[in-house]
């Protein structure tokens, strides 16, 4: 299928794109702004078109200064930085504290708040490549950062990002999609808590977090915080079955740890599955796969309520637990951790990568 582009405003030079499959089974819609994934859409078991990531109609709306980065592209670091302050090449940088005394999501004007270069780089399968140059000195970052994402869309119903940068000064990097998934639609069931959630062996425990979400450097495994598995015996667990016992940050919100190889560029090393999740209301089963060391589960436990739905969702309204993210990524507060530092500290000359795949299909069916 060719890639459509759509002018949304001229003035402001807002484009969208969508990627769909051969088989008419994934259609993937989003924005040069933010990088943004506006819109997934799939069958459920039922043969119905449903769409299962949170976004708005409206791409002003992603302006809105209480948007949780619905399905944006998130640099120059992802998650969290310590006290909003790292070093490199024994030179401190201060950042915006946007979180608490933290930086979260690369500052208060981030990768999802910038308008991308978009080039189609293939119709078949539907293939697109989004360029970004920071300038040294964004939100206080060192460097100038050229960063490169890829978006595919494949007949096996996969959605394939690949991130790629690099910078003419040492700097730090971490990169993630922020979509929020509800594989019911919002229409059928406005939270996510009844969807089921399964972690392979992959997973080999949690980072243990401070009360701010920094990590303090120490790997929990499962009998150090039972209500964090869903591997093994605890599989197939609903995601509001153990929400209780997260009462600081309300729901999920959390650094799974997947592999401890902490390089700048993962892009050649295995693809892990680590995630499957699916909604016993449509049967829609997805798939999480990265090359990443980490990601960070999170539950949409502070998404304010009333946020304006979509009409591919029958324009029901979003609110708490109405999506949930699987963002692969580096670990939260690597520049400050030496034993992290390799994976995030991209130094002149080299390169930073990664790639992870979400795929969809429908619980049961014989292609899982």
């Amino acid at each position: 299928m060719p890639v459509k582009k759509l002018v949304l405003s001229p003035e402001a030079g807002i484009e969208q794109y969508t990627l769909i499959n051969d088989n008419k089974t994934l259609c993937v819609i989003l924005l040069n702004y933010g990088g943004i994934i506006s819109h997934i859409l799939t069958p459920d078991a039922d043969g119905q078109i449903r769409d299962v990531v949170l976004g708005y109609d409206n791409y002003e709306n992603y302006k809105d200064p209480q948007n949780p980065y619905f399905g944006a592209l998130i640099g120059r670091y992802a998650n969290r930085i310590g006290g909003a302050q790292f070093t490199v090449d024994g030179q401190e940088y201060h950042l915006e504290a946007n979180n608490g005394p933290n930086a979260l999501h690369g500052g208060k004007e981030g990768f999802d708040k910038k308008i991308w270069d978009v080039e189609v780089l293939s119709e078949s399968p539907a293939s697109v490549q989004l360029t970004l140059v920071s300038p040294d000195g964004d939100q206080n970052y060192p460097g100038t950062l050229r960063t490169q994402v890829t978006y595919t869309v494949t007949n096996e119903q996969h959605l394939e990002i690949e991130y790629q940068c690099t910078t003419d000064h040492d700097t730090v990097v971490n990169l993630t999609n922020h979509s929020y998934f509800n594989l019911a639609g919002v229409e059928l069931n406005p939270n996510i808590l009844d969807t089921h959630v399964t972690m392979t062996e992959a997973v080999q425990g949690v980072l243990e977090v401070d009360s701010t979400s920094i990590p303090t450097g120490r790997k929990l495994s499962w009998a150090d915080a039972p209500y964090m598995d869903f591997t093994g015996s605890n599989a197939d667990t609903v995601i509001g079955a153990r929400i209780d016992q997260l009462p600081d940050t309300k729901g999920y919100d959390h650094p799974y740890v997947i592999h401890e190889d902490y390089q700048i560029d993962t892009s050649k090393m295995p693809l892990r599955k680590a995630v499957t999740a699916y909604a016993p209301e449509t049967g829609i089963m997805l798939e999480f796969f990265t090359t990443e060391p980490t990601f960070q589960f999170y539950t949409g436990n502070f998404i304010p309520d009333g946020f304006e739905g979509k009409k591919s969702q029958g324009g029901a309204k979003y609110g708490q637990y109405g999506g949930f993210c699987l963002e692969s990524g580096r670990n939260p507060d690597a520049p400050n951790k030496p034993d992290w530092r390799s994976s995030v500290l991209l130094q002149k000359g080299d390169i930073y990568a990664g790639k992870t795949v979400f795929t969809f299909k429908v619980h049961g069916s014989q292609n899982l």
